[in-house]
């Protein structure tokens, strides 16, 4: 068991070194998760591919910014041409609710790589006796995992999408910078609801698993059965069961926050926004909220049975 404990990467602390990382252990906790993860390829590879998405909508805002700004010079001489052009590239709103909705995805295969063995390494390591072995509670060591997991979505959909509001504003002409303005602060609750949605499913799954891998796919696949689910069900007449859809429910909420439209003709044509919404994004909130609430009673469930004070 102590090589296990020794191989996965686990080392103990000196006294004065735990001495000197101060009075709440959560921060070292999340810290030694991250470097863990950070070692594995796959979380280079999950990383590159959000960065790219964020990549691909950068330059997507930019040339929605250039096409606003020639469509404002058209609009007096040619309202016409000025009203095809805003219709093909749509809007900034719909540009970042594309974003989120398209991070939100892959954000959770980043943090199927990433989060899937915050717990479950640690249960199949037998870490778990080396962390309690010295004072530390359940509701710290579940709050350093929470930590962990939720740096990966702050880093791949909260980060990206405040650079690329400030990118947007900066680029801007002063004309059409006002409405840019008020984006921020509904697209930064969007973002973080989602955030808060993905790490604590993840790390109430990986409560329960003792195989990385195995969690991932797990994590994954749960995400896409309910999306699926939630969608056709929804299509077939029984609306409610849409709440059951995470995406469609980060989809809902973000498109109620930045008050978007139907996406301009260019992101219909490449199926970037499904167009189904729930009726309340109130309820989808709640959902997601209920989402969250349930992976971190599974952790707490899980700490409980398996850690005894």
């Amino acid at each position: 068991m102590r090589n296990q404990i020794f191989s996965t990467g686990y080392r103990p602390l000196p006294p004065a070194e735990a001495r000197a990382r101060g009075p709440w252990p959560a921060w070292p906790i999340a810290r030694t998760a991250l470097t863990l993860a950070w070692r594995r390829t796959g979380t280079k590879i999950a990383l590159m591919l959000c960065a790219a998405v964020v990549f691909a909508v950068g330059v997507g805002l930019v040339a929605q910014v250039l096409a606003e700004n020639a469509a404002q010079q058209l609009a007096e001489g040619q309202p016409l041409a000025a009203g095809m052009m805003r219709a093909v590239v749509g809007s900034v709103q719909d540009t970042f609710a594309i974003f989120l909705r398209t991070q939100f995805f892959f954000s959770a295969v980043a943090l199927a790589v990433i989060g899937g063995g915050l717990i479950a390494d640690d249960r199949h390591a037998g870490a778990l006796e080396l962390y309690f072995s010295r004072p530390l509670t359940r509701r710290d060591y579940a709050l350093g995992k929470l930590l962990a997991a939720l740096a990966v979505p702050l880093c791949t959909i909260v980060a990206p999408f405040v650079l690329l509001w400030l990118m947007t504003v900066g680029i801007a002409p002063p004309a059409l910078r006002g409405p840019m303005l008020g984006l921020l602060a509904p697209g930064l609750g969007g973002a973080l609801l989602a955030s808060l949605t993905l790490a604590a499913t993840v790390v109430g799954v990986s409560a329960h698993g003792e195989r990385r891998r195995t969690v991932g796919v797990i994590f994954v696949v749960i995400l896409l059965a309910l999306s699926a689910v939630g969608e056709g069900v929804a299509d077939a007449g029984f609306e409610l069961a849409g709440y059951l859809s995470p995406t469609r429910d980060v989809q809902t909420v973000v498109d109620s926050l930045l008050g978007v439209g139907v996406g301009g003709l260019a992101a219909q044509l490449l199926e970037l926004r499904s167009g189904s919404v729930n009726d309340s994004a109130w309820l989808s909130a709640g959902a997601l909220t209920l989402m969250t609430l349930a992976g971190l009673g599974a952790v707490g469930a899980r700490l409980r049975q398996e850690v005894a004070g």
